[in-house]
């Protein structure tokens, strides 16, 4: 998927700033719009990974961050994909590169091997939601400074999703790997 997302970044998009902010009404069609929608596809079958979670009565192992991310990112998705926002196809290609991490972590986990990298994982999320801020950062500088973008509207929920999963991993990178401070 990403792959697929990097090809038509680099067949269609012709300079960085378009990459970041598409022309104002630009239609959510062709294989780089093709891509988003097999992403938000990709994101219905983590949701139903969630919801199998519930059912089979596990829910020790889910967190709020999990339920949260999973349902949101499941919206936030097809948002982005059907308002044609601009720069989504760079956080798709960032969060499938993390994905794609996180799911060889949890493959060598199951065939019980415990890799030393776990924090990384997390690490590498945060530099994701950062990353994907910066992004969102030019995509309103472009936009406020010329003759606007597609998809602005989404990017204001998506936005205020991107904060809000930053704080919500950095408070969850803080709990499980700062040095624990023994009370005196």
């Amino acid at each position: 998927m990403a792959l697929g997302c990097l090809v038509s970044i680099f067949s269609q998009v012709p300079n960085f700033k378009t990459l970041v902010c598409f022309p104002k009404r630009t239609s959510p069609s062709g294989p780089l719009f093709f891509w988003g929608y097999i992403f938000y596809l990709s994101k219905i079958v983590e949701f139903m990974d969630t919801l199998l979670i519930i059912l089979g009565n596990s829910m020790k192992r889910l967190s709020f961050l999990h339920v949260y991310h999973h349902s949101m990112v499941v919206i936030m998705s097809y948002v982005c994909v059907n308002s044609a926002q601009s720069s989504f196809s760079m956080v798709l290609v960032t969060n499938c590169t993390v994905h794609v991490v996180m799911y060889a972590y949890y493959l060598m986990c199951t065939l019980g091997v415990r890799p030393r990298w776990k924090k990384m994982v997390t690490d590498f999320q945060l530099v994701q939601f950062w990353s994907s801020f910066l992004i969102m950062a030019m995509l309103a500088f472009y936009h406020f400074t010329g003759p606007g973008c597609s998809g602005i509207l989404s990017w204001c929920f998506n936005a205020a999703f991107i904060v809000s999963l930053l704080f919500l991993f950095s408070d969850f990178h803080a709990k499980n790997y700062s040095p624990k401070v023994k009370n005196a």
